[in-house]
């Protein structure tokens, strides 16, 4: 039940979407997509090589990856792209709090009420992979910055 609650809270911070100008999501949409693959491929393969255990049957733990996948990282890579882009600093500093809070007292709730699980994965390894490809986000965005700016005359 717990882990239900857990789920549709992660979907309902979707609701926070409204308070994003359309332009930044049009321009952002991109970059959040790929953060999303990038994810979802990061989560298989963690649980795969057994990095980290995911609670449930099949039907559960593809449930419970899914609405991370879906839920608040795409919405978080949303936000912290429409705050910071641009202010590079400030863009690695939003990401490691992000990282950081995400890695020690969320995981920490998750493990306790058996959402997931780390196994042969910490948390610094967290924050070093998550830290890795937001840094190649940014740089994935810059490339795509002139284009966006080119449709939008």
């Amino acid at each position: 039940m717990l882990t239900l609650v857990v789920r549709f809270v992660l979907l309902m911070s979707w609701v926070t979407v409204r308070f994003i100008p359309k332009q930044s999501i049009r321009k952002y949409i991109p970059v959040t997509i790929l953060a999303s693959l990038i994810t979802v491929t990061v989560s298989f393969i963690g649980v795969h090589y057994e990095f980290w255990e995911v609670k449930g049957g099949a039907k559960k733990r593809l449930w419970n990856i899914l609405t991370i996948v879906i839920g608040i990282f795409p919405l978080g890579c949303l936000w912290i792209f429409h705050l910071t882009f641009g202010k590079f600093w400030l863009y690695v500093l939003a990401n490691f709090l992000n990282n950081i809070i995400y890695a020690y007292p969320i995981v920490s709730v998750l493990e306790k009420i058996k959402f997931i699980k780390y196994k042969k994965f910490n948390r610094m390894s967290h924050i070093l992979v998550t830290m890795t490809y937001s840094l190649l986000l940014y740089k994935y965005q810059m490339f795509l910055t002139p284009i966006t700016k080119n449709q939008e005359k």
